[in-house]
């Protein structure tokens, strides 16, 4: 019986290796934007029923400019794989329901199904869709006590953009008890994965010392990797910071420069 559980292990492990190889020359198209040869090579993998090369195929349909780009063609393949239970087709499927695009019938509800179905398999985009979801009552009831299980879940797996709502809800006392000093951390922990947006507020507690002793070097330091991403509630942040000299010399240069490239930005 063992003999025969372990030719199965190495049997699935090289089935596994087998799709890997298989995939490659698509997932390497795909990152070159070079969506004719990911369509060519996933197609038949695709048809065949392989449900990584349906979401693949899909992925490549959507992003491709027309006429290559088919969003109809997307939706049914992300459909097919959503249906055999691959999560990140769950996923895209919802989101397509959400805005509508795709021919897919524009309703909450119906993404709320498909994030739920991924965030049951621990997908993190799922858990973090789904728990803004509950927290703002679209698609299903309003559940703070949901929502904050489900972000938080998705936060304890390392996903910036939960941790940095978590850390939005606990400034807020939205969901949670409001607290500062635990707003912090976890905005600390979605900055440090170049999360524009905790980057942002985490400057804005050090500056005002909101959660932590002020430290207003430290502020402009995270505004500067949120500006340089393109924040631009941050350049306007910045652009005060040398305007008033906080954490920086006073430079009224520098200030207006910071304020043309937000008023630049979108």
């Amino acid at each position: 019986m063992r003999r025969a559980a372990v030719a199965a292990l190495a049997l699935a492990a090289a089935q596994a290796a087998a799709q890997i190889e298989q995939l490659m020359p698509a997932l390497g198209a795909i990152e070159r934007g070079d969506y004719a040869q990911a369509i060519d090579v996933l197609k038949p993998l695709a048809q065949g029923g392989d449900t990584e090369a349906q979401y693949l195929l899909a992925t490549a349909l959507e992003r491709a400019a027309p006429p290559l780009g088919d969003p109809q063609a997307a939706y049914g393949w992300y459909r097919r794989a959503a249906e055999a239970g691959y999560a990140p087709a769950q996923v895209n499927l919802g989101a397509m329901h959400f805005d509508g695009r795709g021919g897919a019938e524009k309703s909450a509800k119906e993404a709320a199904r498909w994030y739920r179905a991924a965030a049951e398999q621990g997908n993190v985009i799922a858990q973090t869709n789904l728990g803004l979801m509950y927290l703002e009552g679209t698609g299903v009831p309003r559940n703070a006590a949901e929502a904050e299980r489900l972000i938080r879940a998705a936060a304890s797996q390392g996903y910036a953009r939960a941790q940095a709502q978590l850390g939005r809800m606990y400034l807020d006392g939205d969901g949670v008890p409001a607290d500062a000093t635990t707003a912090l951390g976890w905005f600390e922990r979605a900055a440090d994965q170049d999360h524009e947006g905790a980057q942002f507020f985490l400057a804005l507690l050090y500056q005002k010392g909101i959660g932590t002793a002020r430290d207003l070097e430290r502020a402009v330091r995270w505004l500067e990797r949120a500006a340089a991403r393109g924040h631009r509630l941050a350049m306007l942040e910045l652009a005060r910071a040398y305007e008033l000299g906080l954490g920086v010399p006073s430079d009224a240069e520098k200030a207006r420069a910071w304020r043309a490239r937000a008023k630049a930005t979108k």
